[in-house]
């Protein structure tokens, strides 16, 4: 792939952010051997060039996107990622041929885990339906894995390593919601996939296969470009996150009877606003930030596990401010982070198409997103560099926007969200050895391994888990289920209706 350089990077305290940079090839060409490594010399810092080429671009070249100002990354070496990349696709009630499609477009060589928080078991688009259409894709040879958000063993699995707070305590299984499952995908990953170094993130309602081909591509060549980077500079590593802006999101308008291609979603320009504010420039305020929401994003497996989560809608605005707080609040017990932590902005070529959803929904994305920054911006107020504005002034315009627009009422605050632990402290070997030793094409009642995942643990060194024997695996269905979707703690769960990069 090959992407303009990125520009100007800004640095806050650990926290180093990249301007976004932009898919202008989807397969370059390389010319020479030397081509492999373009670009390498302008991005000690990997954000910060050294110069600018004053030469003319050539006939019908693009002056803005010549070879002067972009960077290759060729397919061997995102073939390298990719081999040690795990996508974890959250899922819930998604029409099973749609989520077919996103399976479909993720490249062979990464290993996938699909969690599913299906309402129904039976069906042709119950969960039943999307285990058996994993499983044939796996039998092609690709390594899978398929766990059910409510399945019994898996909170059986968190509790045992540690982690109660992901429980429910009225129905004693995983919380409902979007972040909580990627929760459960970040300890299957490691738990199963113990040689991949990468975790990326690919929402389930996505129309357009081709797209989610681009996102691994662009996760991959993000991380290339990171280790060009420290390996130029002799940095020691990084947390590297890359976080995907679409082309644009096709809307059927009602109005003019076309398809308009606008720029962000209704409730990414609303926390997008907000974080530009909070990471501008000293006396100027502009589009820095365009990922604010971004449910397709990828990080090292290493920054993964260190990272606290926020649950539901309100994880990926969180993830902006959690490197932050991580090393401000020595006194919360959190994991030291003595790395700095890089977000990598890419704008891909594909646009992204997904069914509307409703105003009463966007507001509750938004209004989570909100909640997750005006509930801990208090706890990053002395980092050297941030924001234009006091970090007051910003959570009372938050509060007073929210209120005019209909997410709170009176003296009500913006919702708290949920915040759970780094799974770097907990126990999960525990945690793979109650849920117990995959076995390619056995599924049990929420939990299924498939194609080569069993050749992988077997190879990874580590001591056989436990006997399956040690978890009773009953049966649950959708009696037991509908019980639990209706735990008064976070009712809401992913839907094909509830887009989380709106």
């Amino acid at each position: 792939m090959r992407y303009t350089l990125p520009l100007g990077s800004r640095p806050f305290g650990p926290l180093c952010i990249m301007p976004q940079m932009e898919v202008v090839e989807l397969e370059p060409r390389p010319t020479n051997r030397d081509n492999r490594l373009y670009g390498a010399s302008e991005l000690s810092g990997l954000g910060r060039t050294g110069h600018q080429s004053q030469r003319r671009p050539q006939h019908n070249q693009d002056p803005d996107h010549d070879a002067e100002s972009t960077v290759a990354v060729f397919p061997d070496e995102l073939d390298r990622i990719l081999e040690k990349l795990v996508i974890v696709v959250p899922c819930k009630d998604e029409p099973v041929d749609v989520i077919r499609g996103v399976i479909a477009g993720i490249p062979s060589r990464c290993a996938v885990i699909l969690v599913s928080n299906c309402s129904h078991q039976h069906g042709e688009n119950g969960w039943e339906a999307q285990e058996r259409m994993l499983a044939g894709f796996c039998a092609w040879g690709r390594e899978g894995c398929f766990v059910h958000q409510q399945y019994p063993g898996a909170a059986m699995a968190f509790k045992e390593a540690g982690v109660p707070e992901i429980l429910d305590t009225a129905s004693g299984r995983i919380r409902n919601g979007k972040g909580e499952g990627m929760y459960l995908g970040i300890a299957m990953a490691k738990s199963y996939f113990p040689h991949h170094q990468y975790i990326g993130f690919i929402d389930a309602d996505n129309r357009i296969p081709g797209s989610v081909v681009e996102y691994c591509k662009a996760y991959a060549g993000g991380f290339a470009l990171a280790q060009r980077s420290a390996a130029k500079s002799g940095t020691e590593r990084e947390d590297v996150m890359v976080r995907i802006s679409w082309a644009s999101k096709p809307k059927y308008s009602a109005s003019t009877g076309r398809i308009e291609f606008v720029q962000q979603g209704r409730s990414s320009r609303i926390i997008n606003s907000f974080l530009n504010r909070l990471f501008a420039k000293a006396g100027q305020q502009d589009e820095f930030i365009t990922t604010g929401n971004a449910g397709e994003h990828a990080m090292t497996m290493e920054m993964a596990l260190k990272m606290r989560m926020a649950n539901g809608y309100a994880i990926e605005p969180f993830q902006y401010i959690e490197p932050l707080l991580r090393n401000k609040i020595p006194s919360a017990n959190l994991p030291n982070a003595s790395q700095t932590t890089r977000i990598v902005q890419i704008k891909t070529a594909n646009p992204h198409l997904h069914r509307e959803t409703g105003d009463e929904h966007i507001i509750k994305m938004w209004a989570a997103g909100l909640g997750a920054l005006y509930h801990h911006l208090l706890g990053v107020d002395s980092v050297s560099g941030l924001g234009t504005t006091t970090l007051a002034t910003l959570r009372k315009d938050m509060h007073r926007f929210a209120l005019q627009n209909g997410a709170i009422q009176g003296q009500e605050e913006l919702p708290r969200p949920n915040i759970y632990p780094s799974l770097d402290n907990a126990d999960l070997d525990s945690f793979r050895d109650l849920l117990g030793e995959p076995c390619s094409g056995h599924v049990y009642e929420g939990l299924g391994f498939y194609g080569l995942v069993d050749q992988a643990w077997a190879s990874s060194g580590t001591n056989s888990p436990a006997s399956q024997s040690t978890l009773e695996h009953d049966s649950w269905g959708e009696d037991d289920q509908r019980s639990s979707a209706s735990s008064e703690e976070e009712p809401e769960v992913l839907s094909d209706s509830s887009k989380q990069g709106e």
